[in-house]
């Protein structure tokens, strides 16, 4: 029988380590639409639908495109960066659980897309950075696939989020956890 001693130690996600690099981020902007267009050009917008699966819109077409689909869809659009100096390595999109955000007590995430040059430290940094921001100003809730669930039970081990319970009808034939953010 093994002692508590003879068990490896579990591993400290301490926000302070995660966050020593100092990701960022901040409402989208206009300049960072031309990083959206790279990341587009290789595929990586596709979960926003079948008109940026294709990847065959030139430049302004896909700027009013894109624009339209961010203020016809959702409420909040972040760009996340890892550090002060580089550019940015996704985007993270939201809206309101009740048509009047005024009557909303939380925002949905509907997306999180991550460009291709993102890497998985710059994915865990940014996003650990966003929800530990974002829970001050509003509670967020997130609808995670089977894919996407290790990716939010880590944001859970820094204690920024938890989970609430599995759905069975948010995606088609599979089962969905449910995970929002804590109070701050």
């Amino acid at each position: 029988m093994k002692s508590a001693s003879d068990s490896k130690p579990r591993p400290k996600w301490r926000l302070k380590n995660t966050l020593r690099r100092k990701p960022h981020f901040r409402p989208l902007e206009m300049e960072d639409v031309r990083f959206v267009w790279a990341a587009y050009k290789q595929g990586a917008l596709a979960s926003m639908g079948e008109d940026f699966e294709a990847g065959d819109m030139d430049p302004k077409e896909f700027a009013v495109r894109f624009h339209q689909e961010i203020f016809d869809n959702y409420a909040g659009s972040w760009a996340v960066f890892p550090s002060k100096k580089e550019k940015p390595c996704g985007l993270i999109l939201g809206f309101y659980s009740h048509p009047e955000p005024r009557l909303s007590p939380f925002m949905i995430v509907g997306d999180i897309i991550w460009f291709p040059w993102a890497t998985p430290r710059n994915r865990i940094e940014c996003a650990v950075k966003f929800f530990s921001e974002i829970r001050k100003t509003i509670p967020m809730v997130e609808y995670a696939n089977e894919k996407a669930r290790p990716f939010f039970e880590m944001m859970a081990k820094h204690g920024i989020i938890r989970r609430v319970g599995t759905m069975h009808n948010v995606y088609k034939e599979e089962k969905t956890t449910v995970f929002e953010t804590r109070t701050a």
